[in-house]
């Protein structure tokens, strides 16, 4: 017999007898349970009179904290079963913040409607730190920009790649051209993201603009699409972003077709994760960005 149900019963009948019948048992037990538990505590838990009980104010402070600590225990049992099923696990899922206006959302609606009941925790982090954490165990999958110093361990699956375009300011001359040359920014201030957030990356754009005939001047790095074009419509300078930024639509800002990249230089997209690592839950989840790959 539970410890609430024991002191809620006489407490909602004012009454032991009747309380011992809505509890299935006879009245000399409860009455001898509750006197025990009184002795263990110290202090009196009810009033008794001939006609009937009631709950001394400690009793009703030791009849809330009991209530209490059992919903709590009810609450643990029902966490640890979830934790405990492979279908209602809880999933870590970093990102850098490219990931935000290209599969990530959509995969994220997809896998909710999926399995309603899967948390999915989130966290922006940069490609390096993914990796880490990756190997470390405390992510079960990251989207990162690759190509990655070292995968070493980690399976990496490229799920959306896009070619450049150029975020200028829009009162900026270079908003009415279609397209621009790389070569002609040379003389432009750039906004670009840092290189710890892709190393790889950066590099490639910087080499890209040596060959195209100079050493790009970055006036300002920032993290975050947003950021950047937020920069570009301040006219702090002019940026090299994927096509799918696009979609932002930034008031100040125009995007214009660019060309003289390298024909193999695309803004990739990749999810990585560790195989030997991979629960049931994460590999649902996998599953569900994949079936929403772009072809």
């Amino acid at each position: 017999m539970q410890l609430a149900t024991a002191l809620s019963s006489p407490a909602e009948e004012l009454h032991f007898g009747r309380a011992a019948v809505r509890l299935h048992m006879a009245q000399p037990p409860l009455s001898q349970s509750i006197k025990r538990l009184e002795a263990a505590l110290g202090f009196p838990l009810f009033v008794r009179t001939q006609r009937r009980v009631e709950l001394t104010p400690a009793g009703q402070v030791f009849l809330t904290e009991a209530r209490r600590t059992l919903q709590q225990a009810d609450e643990s049992v029902g966490m640890a079963r979830r934790a405990a099923s492979e279908d209602l696990a809880e999933i870590t899922v970093t990102f850098t913040s490219a990931a935000l206006y290209r599969v990530l959302p959509a995969a994220l609606r997809a896998h909710r409607e999926r399995f309603p009941m899967v948390e999915i925790r989130l966290d922006e982090r940069s490609t390096d730190a993914q990796l880490q954490g990756l190997l470390e165990g405390s992510i079960d999958v990251g989207f990162v920009t690759p190509p990655l110093k070292t995968a070493s361990g980690l399976e990496v699956e490229v799920i959306d790649r896009d070619r450049f375009c150029l975020a200028v300011p829009r009162m900026s001359p270079l908003a009415k051209r279609n397209p621009v040359s790389l070569a002609e920014l040379s003389n432009e201030s750039f906004v670009l993201f840092p290189h710890v957030q892709g190393p790889s990356l950066h590099g490639q754009l910087m080499r890209a603009c040596r060959q195209a005939g100079f050493v790009p001047r970055v006036r300002q790095e920032a993290r975050q699409m947003h950021t950047i074009l937020s920069l570009v419509a301040a006219e702090m300078g002019v940026a090299l972003v994927p096509e799918g930024a696009r979609s932002m639509r930034v008031d100040g800002v125009a995007m214009v077709p660019l060309e003289g990249m390298p024909d193999d230089l695309t803004w990739d997209l990749a999810m990585v994760w560790k195989p030997r690592s991979a629960r049931r839950a994460l590999v649902a989840f996998l599953q569900t960005v994949r079936s929403l790959r772009r072809s």
